[in-house]
């Protein structure tokens, strides 16, 4: 399984899981992020401790805590 961290800026993907607490699953799905739907990177900090995603026409950041309990399909490779 794929964690946002591996792709590069430009790539896309599907969250197939978020591995977290209610709360914060709760504050994930507010953001538009939950199983199922797809994303493109926009940019990554220094390090890939920060990622900036684009969910539908919104801008979602994420910190690398965050992102590490999110697994994901990487999309374009199998189409």
């Amino acid at each position: 399984m794929y964690k946002i961290y591996h792709l590069k800026v430009g790539d896309k993907g599907k969250i197939k899981e978020i591995k977290a607490g209610k709360s914060l699953k709760h504050r994930m799905k507010s953001f538009g992020l939950y199983n199922g739907v797809e994303f493109e990177v926009k940019n990554f900090s220094l390090g890939k401790r920060n990622v900036e995603l684009q969910v539908g026409n919104s801008l979602v950041a994420l910190r690398a805590g965050e992102m590490e309990k999110i697994e994901i399909e990487k999309l374009g490779e199998e189409r």
